[in-house]
């Protein structure tokens, strides 16, 4: 072997020795320990909820963090069944930004007491809550699983003026109509409709309702129309 190659293989070495010896400094210095935390992107959670169930702290490492990204994610989900995902970013080399993918909220059930938040695909979050929150209708009389998940889904479908007054909405089924409901506005008024053309008709109730002169009903069942709450209809 040769003195140059020698040489270069001895550099190499020393090279590597060096990084090794440096990267043990950085782990035991507070350089590679997180500082500040802050979270982003969340609606309807707490960003120190969000702190708690990732379990991570001013003692965690960094690139503890960066290599247990996907536990640690599926960790949180597990404690947080809304939260979709979560990915990482540092701010000013010591601080980590949490960055949240929540499941999008489509409103609440009340059942004993307590209110609880469905989520996309009509699931329901086991965490109680003890008053309503956001700006989310409350679903009544659709005990079973799958109806959830089809009123949820056709709510979504509303446009979002319409979303956004929507407070209550009630499977008010009969024998002649089994896809009949009745949606409480937040404006005072109240909406009938069939549960198999609510999604598209809603977008009419802004017009129609900006016509009334009272409070009172938009029929939406058969076709479109309204008529105050002290008419006889």
């Amino acid at each position: 072997m040769s003195k140059k190659r020698k040489s270069v293989d001895k550099s190499l070495i020393i090279s590597l020795i060096a990084i090794v010896i440096i990267f043990i400094a950085y782990l035991g210095s507070p350089l590679s320990k997180v500082r500040n935390i802050s979270v982003k992107g969340v609606n309807d959670l707490g960003a120190q909820q969000v702190i708690d169930a990732t379990e991570l702290n001013d003692n965690s490492l960094l690139i503890g963090v960066f290599l247990r990204k996907n536990s640690i994610s599926n960790k949180t989900h597990e404690k947080l069944p809304s939260v979709k995902s979560l990915d990482f970013q540092t701010k000013n080399f010591r601080d980590l930004v949490i960055n949240v993918h929540e499941y999008q909220t489509l409103g609440l059930i009340y059942k004993h007491g307590y209110y609880y938040r469905i989520i996309t695909g009509g699931k329901v979050l086991s965490n109680k809550i003890k008053a309503p929150i956001g700006n989310y209708p409350i679903y009544s009389g659709f005990d079973k699983k799958s109806q959830l998940k089809k009123i949820t889904e056709i709510y979504r479908q509303f446009p979002a003026s319409v979303k956004n007054n929507t407070s209550e909405i009630y499977n008010a089924h009969t024998k002649v109509n089994p896809y009949r409901l009745k949606i409480d506005m937040n404006d005072g008024n109240k909406v009938i409709a069939d549960s198999r053309t609510v999604a598209k008709k809603m977008k009419y109730y802004p017009g129609i309702a900006s016509q009334m002169k009272q409070k009172g009903v938009v029929d939406l069942e058969v076709g479109a129309y309204s008529y105050a709450f002290d008419d006889k209809k």
